[in-house]
């Protein structure tokens, strides 16, 4: 029941509807905490309050309480019960006003949200956007991939020794750096320390933007009040001791707490009439999401389609009557492992699935105990079969080669074309979608003629899928066949996938079912391939003969979904899910010699194997790679693996490769060999120069110009870039770039040596008519407001804003009265060493042609190909290109840059593409692009970044300028993290494009 006016005295109830969980609170009238809850409601929003309130029934039985709601679940369902509705932000204001006063900043993590709290000074409150990185679902994410619970996870953190690169700006981002990590045979511990390290990060980066954190911090929500490691990350990050932290022991509570405090009182009700009302409504209040086809019209249409996708079937037999030579093939993908045992005549004797959970090397333990228990004996004991050779592929291939002895390796992109052609020879089209990844090859006369990956982020696969059933609660058998049967699929776009948990978040509190839910989600899955991965206008466009696979192709809800948008049938083996493995059992039948026996460890083997894991640091090269070297023994020998290195030259080993010419590193060297004057010659003291952005094509030109001019050129320290700090919380928006971010730790890096001066321009472009990318022009604005260690600690930041540096012959004639007035110094003196900086510049760029000059003189001689691995001039930067260099000459490849072929490459008849012949760098990429795809000794590979609409534009042109000619292009997002093993199997798949697969494995 409900009245109007509270009595004198009247409890307060607050209710927090959450995206994971429903809170309750009930305050006495001093605001003192007499009963709560805390429950997930695994999607079920409405159920699980009924279930809290009736828990809560036996404490107050007959009390009349003024009730407030919050939180992201319960605008809604306040305006159904005809509640109060307090926003969350303001509640956890109010609970902390209330509770603690002495609190300066306050963090608050939830489920799908996350907000800091400025109390001292100017008040400021922040919340993240739809994105739901760096939150408990991102948590839940992690662990569910380590097969864990939250608890378990944060067991786990507190035997974290080693912290790894994670993205936290969504849980897809994440997942593809953790499933390396788990295939390279990285520790459960270590994983789940990173993770918190990277939530700590996300909240920071993602919410401080640039305004310090600082004071007395408080802890609050669910993922923080449970987990005691992710708080010792945030303690770390923010280098607070245990004095600057408060950890209510009602931290969890805290939103419903001040809904309760917030509720004015107009409303009073009994809990018993809560749940009485809360009976008698529906959240299902009509459609404001799009609704799409049903994937069947009719039973008899899905009949039809199950009979139409039984034909196309591997061949088989039965391993207890086989003998002979057998060929086996693993998969070690994502999410998964699996493995198929064929004959000669590549018929499957046996398969087999397992998911990872986490552990690849203990499913591939328990996966080759269950080949060699299937394999049938004679009477004499000996096997029936004899395994001839053993091909691994997928994302774990390196780990389990090495762990298990086995015989080959494998790229899966070959893998899964070398099956494909086996089933469909006249296959022109394979679109494979696997949990992590999706790969689209063309073929042409049963070679490669095209390839496309889908990049850094894993949206559209199978695990958005996987995942989102694991966050409903729902079995996948179940998930997949409601999907089946609903009636009106919800169109929820084809977004990022932490955009469109939103939107499933939405569907359910319009009440949309299961199946409705994951009807939709197949089709964005489809959508999401064709639409953003392949990026045809047309389905139609594909190819005549289509073959579909991967583990998500099992999913038939997912093929009659490509079907429907694709607009004709398709063939899927009914081996979709085994592609992979089935395509390395034939490929192992390939390499087998005539009388070869597998080197495979047998089942004793197998059983003795233990993995002993031991930290060093690599010294060859400036990348200094912290490595986890994994020793694998089984009684009779010990096997090394290697994880971390960024090449293939780990702790000394040597490769003949590491002889080819590779000019990232040397440009580097070049770029900055100057020595600055000693202090007792530098007449006007100091300078500071942050090596980062535009540095890298400029220090020759502004360290002449200042030694010429008597400064003491005082560089920030390259190793700046990789270290961390709470420069984090300065950077003002985590979708900057990440050669952006990077600048306020150079920076740092000088305001912490002491440099009292910092010369940051404002340069709209290099040369004159040209225009600079606004992140690099103007971010001497950003440091400036937002990095408050400058103006601290004294620092004079000058940043004048230049129109250009050069004009023709010489240095843009505007530049020497804005200088000369920025520093003070005379006109004349100014203009002297502008000269000499413009003939240093050209000195430079000399030197760097001189080397690609030199490298093609070379491939010429030793008929070795190269790579022109092409970006901004930032790229060189060893911190943001992240080893990719090296790890492309371990391949076979020379590498050249941009610079070293801007003089041969035509640049001069740039000018009518998308870009319009002004966006100085994008254009000389471009231009570079030209050269290489008019070369067959080349291949281009493209490096760029996260998020920025220009370098998409010149994606797109350099796209078209490969596919003129017949080639493929390679382009890799780089970011602060990067999976080297999905690089790998990038530059793997590009040397398969390059050699020509052709029908039956052969090779041009």
């Amino acid at each position: 029941m409900m009245a109007s006016g509270p009595e004198r005295g009247a409890l307060r109830l607050g209710i927090d509807l959450g995206s994971k969980t429903v809170k309750l609170a009930v305050l006495d009238e001093a605001g003192r905490l007499l009963h709560s809850s805390y429950e997930r409601h695994l999607s079920n929003v409405q159920e699980t309050l009924r279930y809290t309130i009736s828990n809560a029934i036996p404490h107050f039985p007959d009390a009349e309480m003024a009730v407030a709601v919050s939180g992201s679940a319960g605008m809604q369902l306040a305006e159904i019960l005809g509640l109060p509705f307090v926003q969350e932000v303001i509640a956890a204001r109010a609970a902390v006003r209330r509770r603690i006063p002495e609190a300066d900043v306050a963090i608050e993590i939830g489920g799908e949200d996350s907000k800091i709290l400025f109390l001292s000074g100017s008040e400021e409150l922040r919340m993240n956007n739809t994105c739901a990185g760096g939150t408990g679902g991102f948590i839940d994410t992690i662990a569910g991939m380590l097969d864990v619970n939250a608890e378990a996870l944060n067991v786990l953190a507190h035997g974290c020794k080693k912290i790894y690169p994670i993205a936290s700006r969504c849980a897809v981002f994440a997942q593809m750096d953790v499933r390396p990590l788990l295939n390279a045979g990285a520790s459960k511990e270590d994983i789940a320390g990173s993770a918190f390290d990277a939530v700590a990060t996300q909240c920071i980066v993602g919410l401080a933007c640039g305004r310090p954190i600082v004071g007395r911090v408080a802890l609050l929500g669910g993922p923080l009040h449970f987990l005691s490691a992710l708080r010792d990350r945030f303690k770390a990050k923010l280098g607070l001791g245990d004095d600057d932290v408060v950890v209510p022991s009602d931290g969890h509570l805290f939103v419903a707490e001040g809904a309760a405090l917030c509720g004015g009182g107009e409303t009073t009700v009994t809990l018993g009439g809560l749940r009485d009302r809360l009976d008698d409504v529906s959240l299902r209040q009509g459609y404001s999401l799009e609704r799409l086809d049903p994937l069947f019209a009719s039973e008899e249409e899905r009949a039809e389609f199950v009979q139409r996708h039984s034909r196309c079937t591997a061949p088989r037999s039965d391993l207890r009557s086989a003998s002979g030579r057998v060929f086996l093939g693993i998969d070690s993908g994502s999410e998964a492992i699996k493995y198929v045992l064929i004959d000669e005549q590549g018929r499957i004797l046996r398969s087999y699935y397992k998911r990872s959970a986490g552990d690849v090397v203990e499913a591939a333990r328990e996966m080759l105990i269950d080949l060699w228990r299937s394999i049938p004996r004679k009477h004499d004991g000996t096997p029936t079969v004899r395994i001839a050779h053993a091909t691994v592929t997928g994302y774990g291939e390196a780990l389990l080669k090495r762990a298990f002895a086995l015989d080959s390796g494998e790229v899966e992109t070959v893998a899964h074309v070398r099956a494909a052609q086996e089933l469909a020879f006249d296959v022109d089209f394979i679109l494979d979608i696997g949990g992590q990844d999706i790969k689209c090859v063309w073929l042409r006369g049963g070679a490669i003629s095209d390839l496309v990956l889908n990049e850094a982020c894993s949206s559209g696969c199978g695990a958005l899928i996987s995942g989102m059933a694991w966050s409903m609660n729902v079995r996948m058998e179940r998930f997949l066949e409601e999907a089946m049967r609903a009636e009106h699929p919800v169109d929820l776009g084809t977004r990022c996938t932490v955009f469109m948990t939103s939107r499933v978040r939405h569907a359910q509190k319009e009440g949309a079912s299961v199946g409705e839910i994951a009807a939709g989600l197949a089709y964005s899955v489809v959508k999401n391939a064709v639409y953003k991965v392949i990026r045809v206008q047309d389905a139609s466009m594909l190819g005549r003969r289509i073959v579909v696979q991967g583990g998500t192709f099992a999913n038939d809800a997912v093929l009659r979904a490509f079907e429907k948008v694709y607009g004709a049938d398709v063939c899927r083996p009914d081996i979709a899910a085994y592609m992979g493995a089935y395509g390395a059992a034939l490929i192992a039948r390939e390499r087998a010699g005539e009388d070869g026996a597998s080197t495979l460890l047998d089942q004793s083997r197998v059983r003795r194997l233990e993995c002993v894991k031991a930290r060093k640091r690599c010294e060859i090269c400036g990348n200094a790679c912290p490595l986890t070297v994994v020793e694998f023994a089984d009684g009779d020998a010990v096997r090394r693996f290697i994880v971390g290195n960024r090449c293939e030259r780990p702790l000394g080993e040597p490769s003949a490769k590491s002889l080819y010419p590779e000019l990232f590193s040397s440009q580097v060297q070049r770029l900055f060999s100057y020595g600055s004057l000693s202090k007792s010659k530098a007449r006007r003291g100091e300078i500071g120069l942050v090596r980062a952005l535009g540095m890298y094509d400029l220090y020759p030109f502004w360290f002449t110009f200042f030694t010429s001019l008597g400064f003491r050129v005082e560089p920030s320290d390259l190793a700046a870039s990789s270290r961390t700090g709470r420069w984090l919380e300065s950077i003002p928006s985590e979708s900057l770039c990440h050669p952006a971010k990077l600048m306020h730790a150079h920076t740092a890096d000088l305001v912490d040596r002491g440099v009292r001066t910092v010369f940051l321009p404002y340069i709209d472009a290099v040369h004159k008519g040209k225009r600079n990318c606004p992140i690099v022009a103007g971010y001497p604005l950003v440091l400036s407001t937002n990095m408050d260690c400058i103006a601290g600690k004294g620092v004079r930041l000058i940043s004048p804003h230049l129109p250009a540096l050069l004009d023709g012959g010489g240095a843009d004639g505007r530049l020497a009265p804005l200088l000369a007035d920025a520093f003070g110094i005379p006109v004349g003196e100014v203009e002297q060493a502008l000269g000499a900086a413009k003939r240093e510049l050209l000195r430079y760029r000399v030197d760097i042609a001189a080397l690609g000059d030199e490298t093609l003189r070379y491939m010429g001689k030793s008929g070795k190909p190269a790579v022109l691995l092409a970006g901004r001039p930032y790229h060189c930067d060893p911190v943001v290109n992240h080893g990719i260099p090296e790890l492309i000459r371990s391949f076979g490849f020379a590498v050249l840059t941009v610079d070293s072929v801007a003089h041969l490459d035509g640049r001069a008849a740039r000018g009518d593409g998308a870009l319009g012949g002004s966006w100085e760098y994008p254009e000389a990429i471009v231009a570079a692009a030209r050269f290489a795809a008019a070369r067959e000794d080349i291949e281009f590979v493209l490096l760029y970044s996260f998020g920025c609409g220009l370098d998409a534009a010149m994606v797109d042109e350099i796209g078209a300028i490969m596919r003129e000619r017949g080639r493929t292009l390679t382009a890799l997002k780089v970011d602060e993290m990067v999976d080297l093993a999905a690089v790998r199997i990038r530059i793997r798949s590009m040397i398969a494009a390059r050699n020509g697969l052709f029908s039956g494995g052969a090779r041009q």
